[in-house]
């Protein structure tokens, strides 16, 4: 059950960083190399639920995910299936000089092909977040 922290400062505003990161439909076709498909199931409010096929920790997995935004703040995201089910990450977006500073937090729960990345799984998970959040902003800095 590894609990990470990442922080990255991206040179662009929050409104636009949040936009990008929750334009779930999109996200394949921005960020092929981590999203392979995310489908939208429902919208309540500022809840939406997906169906994705994404890579975590160098892991291809699919999971059903809850996320409650609070634009342009946070993303609350609760993985209901798939092999980091239970897990729990937050994303928040602080407005800073340089731009947005963009801190995940995440308490993950692995099983079925993340569990075979044992020990080294909190390593590997952050790794795979810094990845994550450097291609997005790239895309939002304007240079991806």
């Amino acid at each position: 059950m590894p609990k990470i922290k990442v922080e990255k400062t991206i040179k662009a505003d929050r409104e636009k960083i949040f936009k990008l990161v929750t334009d779930f439909e999109n996200l394949p076709s921005r960020f092929p190399q981590f999203f392979k498909s995310v489908k939208v199931t429902s919208r309540d409010g500022n809840t939406v639920t997906t169906e994705d096929h994404a890579v975590m920790a160098g892991r291809e997995v699919h999971q059903n995910t809850k996320h409650i935004l609070t634009p342009p703040e946070a993303d609350e995201v609760y993985l209901l299936s798939g092999d980091a089910k239970d897990s729990h990450i937050v994303t928040t977006y602080s407005s800073v000089p340089e731009g947005t500073k963009v801190t995940v937090e995440g308490d993950f729960k692995l099983a079925g092909k993340l569990k075979l990345v044992g020990f080294m799984a909190k390593g590997k998970i952050e790794k795979s977040v810094e990845e994550v959040i450097g291609e997005f902003g790239k895309v939002a800095e304007g240079s991806g």
